[in-house]
């Protein structure tokens, strides 16, 4: 199967800045399948949701964004600027976490964590980023 550049883009996205499967400890042999990618570069931010959004055909309710700021930065304007980059409405965003004031207050926007949980999601993902290794990079078209 062939992939559009914005589907590579996507997936290598998601493997290089994604969180990966990992075992819950409350749960014996239970697994946590979060779809995560977090960056504090809008337009890798914008080009993962397109994936999600266009290629994947998340279930756009279920899609939530988490903030991580610092101390002294204004925290509404930084949520607004998230919603307006990502069109994920503040109501779906989890609680914006405050850091311990950092060396650049003010410079940065904060990190962005975008969350899809869908176990059948991460499964989607990971066959097409190990078919997507396995045919060695093979892809149709432009974005």
């Amino acid at each position: 199967m062939g992939y559009s550049l914005r589907e590579v883009i996507g997936i290598i996205i998601w493997w290089t800045e994604g969180t990966k499967a990992y075992k819950d400890k409350r749960w014996k042999n239970t697994w946590i399948r979060n779809v995560d990618v977090t960056n504090t570069n809008p337009d890798i931010i914008k080009l993962f949701l397109d994936f999600l959004r266009n290629d994947i055909r998340i279930d756009e309710p279920r899609l939530k964004l988490q903030l991580q700021i610092h101390e002294g930065d204004d925290k509404e304007y930084i949520e607004n600027y998230w919603s307006e980059v990502t069109r994920i409405p503040k109501n779906r965003f989890t609680k914006t976490i405050v850091r311990p004031q950092g060396n650049k207050v003010g410079k940065s926007m904060g990190t962005c964590k975008i969350r899809y949980s869908d176990k059948a999601t991460y499964l989607k993902l990971s066959s097409r980023l190990e078919e997507l290794l396995k045919n060695k990079y093979k892809y149709r078209g432009v974005v």
